[in-house]
């Protein structure tokens, strides 16, 4: 008789098989094989994210914004991986428990919604957000959700 793996591996496993759900990752052992053993104990395990961002209010309207990050080591699309990771960093990937920057927006409405995702340390996280506006997703997400182009951020 077949007994079943220890529930921590299970929970795993389904964590895994869901961010490739998502797309984080491909359905290969590969990566997690590949990944560099002199790993530190703090940034063990794959810490990446996805975002994109819609104009109007859900995730239909037309994709006007999108980034993939990468950290440890920093990469991706995003245009300030550094400070992205570093938010990230400080929140072990939760998105809801980014702190909001102390930045001034315009009172526009231009409603965007963003759909973002991670994976932090074997830990998915999903999460679906409307803004009224791009400064304000940016300011709210400690800069994460923030893909402008503009130098300073």
């Amino acid at each position: 008789m077949r007994q079943n793996p220890p529930v921590r591996k299970r929970r795993r496993r389904a964590a895994l098989l869901a961010v490739a759900a998502l797309g984080l990752l491909p359905l290969t052992t590969a990566t997690a094989a590949t990944a560099p053993a002199a790993a530190a104990p703090s940034q063990a395990g794959p810490h990446e994210a996805s975002i994109v961002i819609h104009a109007g209010e859900g995730t239909g309207g037309e994709v006007i914004g999108r980034a993939t990050l990468h950290c440890f080591p920093t990469g991706g699309t995003h245009p300030r991986p550094e400070a992205a990771c570093r938010a990230l960093a400080g929140v072990n990937g939760d998105f809801e428990r980014l702190r909001a920057l102390p930045r001034p927006c315009p009172k526009i409405h231009r409603p965007v919604t963003v759909a973002a995702k991670s994976i932090w340390q074997g830990n998915a996280t999903f999460v679906v957000r409307g803004y009224p506006n791009l400064c304000v997703a940016g300011a709210d997400s400690a800069g994460v959700f923030d893909l402008s182009r503009r130098a300073g951020g």
